[in-house]
């Protein structure tokens, strides 16, 4: 009797475990982050940010603008920090335009791989040494079939900030 017990015991357990991964939301878009350039960054100058996305095959991501009523835009933003802030506008790979039917609006897509550019400058009383800054993407993915809730990720991007002039 005890070793029933065991065993339905494991079974309970591999079930629930099975059952919460079919549950999780999949991971459609991977995101890296970058600084643009190699050269040397000093408080007070501007810098760019390279975001590099890529979306599985089959699934779409909503670009920067979008109608009200729609899918949530995309939207880069700094977590609180002493390093940087945002410096302009974020720019990048043109989005594909086209109709949504789930939504009955035109949207702008990512179906692919794709990049944006964040212009940033780093603050004027940081200190001299390797620091991160903390990047967040709220982006919305789709299929043909559904909708993922709306996500936040953190990129963060290592800067190297030197004091020589």
């Amino acid at each position: 009797m005890k070793l029933r017990l065991r065993e339905f015991e494991l079974i309970l357990s591999i079930s629930l475990c099975v059952s919460a991964a079919a549950q999780a939301p999949p991971q459609v878009v991977e995101w890296k982050g970058a600084v643009a350039s190699k050269a040397v960054m000093r408080a007070g100058t501007n810098i760019i940010i390279d975001l590099a996305a890529d979306v599985q095959s089959g699934w779409h991501v909503y670009g920067l603008n979008q109608l009200a009523g729609g899918p949530t835009a995309l939207r880069v933003t700094f977590d609180a920090n002493e390093v940087a802030q945002i410096a302009g506008a974020t720019s990048g790979t043109l989005p594909v335009k086209k109709h949504d039917a789930a939504f009955d609006l035109d949207t702008e897509i990512y179906d692919r791989s794709f990049a944006l550019h964040v212009p940033v400058q780093i603050n004027q009383h940081v200190t001299s040494s390797a620091k991160l800054i903390p990047v967040s993407v709220r982006f919305q993915a789709c299929n043909d079939r559904v909708c993922l809730p709306p996500k936040t990720v953190h990129v963060p991007v290592q800067v190297e900030i030197s004091q020589s002039k």
